[in-house]
């Protein structure tokens, strides 16, 4: 017999034994799995799907008997329960150590016998580097680690995900979201920075967007004029001779920048000077233009060493179409002479 819901065969002892209520006259074409699903979505005057028969307390109460003492219902979460005991069984001596890597090239490791879920793999990230679970986003072969199943409050195991001796996963630093309730579409990223010592140079701060892993158009003090991004400006030099400080302010309209853009990166180059180490705490902050004066975030380059610039953050869109700031500090070659470098060095972040 098939199920006019479902549409699967099924044995006869599948569907209700009866008619539903005495006011039905006629059989249920609902296997009971179907039928309990319909009556679960009434939340009041429930009657038959098929005929709108109302049902009584005890009809309903009757149905529910026969769904609960039914020898072929499978409870879905005793099931995955039974194969995570399963699972952990087989993993339980699992040994070996595995690698978290930040986006700035900091290595992490760990032994798979000391850690056995993603809850305890944050934490142990956590009491490493001092970064909070909810600001910690782990990426291994394309899937992001979740703590829990999407339909189970059960925790999920590093073996659900592949996670063997030598495994790599990528830890990406939230700073800040910025969901559709926060009404917030234009940003400004303030990068900044110290002279070097002995004179007055600076730093060029350039936006690259990227279309999922392709790069789309590079945004900076000479290349800021596109027609597809109108609402997307570069402030060019601000200099503060008085303490020593340059900025370059980027702001983008994230509302009205092509669909196809996923991420924006931005980066902090150096233009005469050798290295970006010459310079004093690279740093970046952003705010809503509407509000200047509250800092959403900030972020500083403790240490820029011999490199010729440094990718400070990239901003990116979730599939919820929410956007997501998150730290990098990757040091790199490359300006705004040449870019190819930089280009490279992001290509090489999102290999995980």
């Amino acid at each position: 017999m098939r199920c006019k819901v479902c549409r699967i065969d099924k044995l006869s002892h599948e569907f209700p034994a009866d008619t539903i209520s005495q006011r039905c006259n006629h059989v249920s074409n609902f296997c009971l799995r179907c039928l309990i699903k319909k009556i679960d979505v009434q939340q009041s005057n429930q009657k038959c799907p098929e005929c709108d028969a109302t049902l009584t307390r005890q009809e309903v109460k009757d149905l529910y008997l026969a769904w609960e003492k039914s020898p072929f219902r499978v409870v879905i979460e005793n099931v995955l329960e039974l194969k995570l005991k399963n699972e952990n069984n087989l993993n339980s001596n699992a040994k070996g150590d595995f690698y978290v890597i930040l986006l700035n090239g900091t290595k992490l490791n760990f032994k798979l016998e000391n850690i056995k879920t993603v809850e305890a793999l944050k934490e142990a990230i956590k009491q490493q580097t001092n970064i909070e679970n909810g600001k910690q986003k782990l990426i291994h072969k394309g899937v992001e680690l979740e703590i829990f199943s999407n339909t189970t409050r059960i925790k999920k195991q590093l073996s659900e995900y592949s996670i063997v001796d030598g495994s790599h996963i990528q830890l990406m630093v939230l700073l800040y979201s910025i969901s559709k309730e926060l009404s917030i579409n234009a940003l400004t990223f303030d990068l900044y920075w110290g002279f070097p010592p002995n004179r007055g140079d600076f730093l060029d701060g350039t936006c690259l967007l990227f279309a999922g892993k392709h790069h789309y158009r590079t945004f900076d003090y000479s290349l800021n004029h596109f027609s597809e991004i109108p609402d997307m400006s570069h402030s060019g030099d601000i200099i503060d001779k008085v303490n020593r400080r340059g900025h370059h302010s980027i702001t983008a309209n994230l509302a009205t920048i092509p669909r196809i853009v996923t991420k924006l990166y931005f980066v902090l180059s150096a233009y005469r000077s050798p290295n970006i180490g010459c310079f004093t705490s690279p740093s970046f902050k952003l705010f809503d233009p509407s509000y200047p004066d509250t800092q959403l975030c900030s972020y500083t380059i403790q240490s820029a060493s011999t490199s010729k610039a440094v990718i400070m953050c990239v901003i990116e869109k979730s599939d919820e179409g929410n956007w997501n700031i998150f730290e990098i500090g990757k040091l790199c070659d490359g300006n705004v002479l040449d870019y190819t470098p930089i280009l490279n060095t992001i290509s090489e972040l999102d290999v995980f």
